[in-house]
C-alpha cells in the first residue's frame, strides 16, 4: 500500500494532533502525518513578549506545551509558518495542512497547501446561499474582524465567541443556546481548536447543524492523498 505524507502545521507548538484526536477520523491509514509548530523553537517568555498582538493586529489564538494559551499577532506568525512550510517540503511531504482558520497572505509552496479559511468560507457560503450563518470564534477581540471577513466571503454572519477548551465548555453551552432562535441556518466554528465533542454540545444546545473546519479540511486531505477504497461496513 502506497503511503503519502501530510504535514500538519500549527500556529502554536507540536503536537498538533494526538493519537485519539478527532482530526484523525478523516485521515485514512495510508496517510502518514508529520507535525510542525510555528512556535516550536520559542519559549513562552519570548512568545508573550514578541508575538502578542497590538491594537489593530489580527488576533490569533493557540497553545503551547504545558497548556499555556497565547494570543498572537497574525502578521508576526507568517514568517514562522513560511519557514515550517519550506522545512516540511524539504522533509519530502506530499501535501501541507495549515492548522488555523486565520487569514494569511500568499505562502511560497511547491506541494498542495490546504488553507482552512478558504475552504470553510466557500463551503459555508454555498450551503447558506444568502441565509444567515452563526459563526463561533475563540476570542471576543476577533468578533469585529470576523464580521468583516465573513461578509467579504458572501456570508450574512451572526458572530459570537467562546474559547475551544473543555474547561470553558459551560460558556460554549450558553453561547450555543443563545443561537437557538437566531435565524441562522447552521453554526460554523471559525477555529481549528473546536472538537467533535464541542460540536455535539453546540448541536444539542442550539438545535442547529454545525460545520467543523478540522474535520472538513481533513476530508479534503484524504481525497487528495489517500488511495484506499472506502466501503460501508
Amino acid at each position: 500500500m502506497k503511503k503519502r505524507t501530510l504535514a500538519i502545521i500549527s500556529i502554536g507548538q507540536t503536537p498538533c494532533v494526538r493519537e485519539h484526536d478527532d482530526m484523525l477520523t478523516r485521515l485514512p491509514d495510508d496517510i502518514v502525518i508529520r507535525q510542525y509548530g510555528a512556535l516550536d523553537d520559542l519559549t513562552p517568555e519570548v512568545v508573550l513578549r514578541d508575538y502578542a498582538p497590538k491594537e489593530g493586529d489580527e488576533v490569533l489564538v493557540s497553545g503551547m506545551r504545558g497548556g499555556l494559551r497565547v494570543r498572537l499577532a497574525g502578521h508576526k506568525i507568517v514568517p514562522l509558518l513560511q519557514q515550517r512550510i519550506l522545512e516540511a517540503e524539504k522533509d519530502g511531504v506530499d501535501a501541507i495542512l495549515l492548522q488555523c482558520t486565520g487569514e494569511f497572505p500568499h505562502f511560497e509552496h511547491h506541494v498542495p497547501l490546504i488553507l482552512p479559511q478558504q475552504i470553510l468560507n466557500t463551503t459555508a457560503a454555498q450551503l447558506a446561499d444568502g441565509g444567515r450563518v452563526a459563526i463561533i470564534l475563540p476570542d471576543p477581540d476577533q468578533v469585529e474582524d470576523g464580521i468583516r471577513r465573513w461578509k467579504a466571503a458572501g456570508v450574512d454572519p451572526i458572530v459570537v465567541s467562546s474559547y475551544p477548551a473543555m474547561d470553558a465548555i459551560d460558556h460554549l453551552r450558553e453561547v450555543a443556546a443563545s443561537l437557538k432562535n437566531s435565524g441562522a441556518l447552521f453554526v460554523c466554528f471559525d477555529c481549528m481548536g473546536f472538537t467533535q465533542q464541542m460540536k455535539t454540545v453546540v448541536e444539542q444546545e442550539s438545535g442547529l447543524p454545525v460545520l467543523q473546519p478540522r474535520t472538513l479540511v481533513c476530508a479534503v486531505a484524504a481525497e487528495l492523498l489517500s488511495t484506499l477504497e472506502r466501503t460501508r461496513p
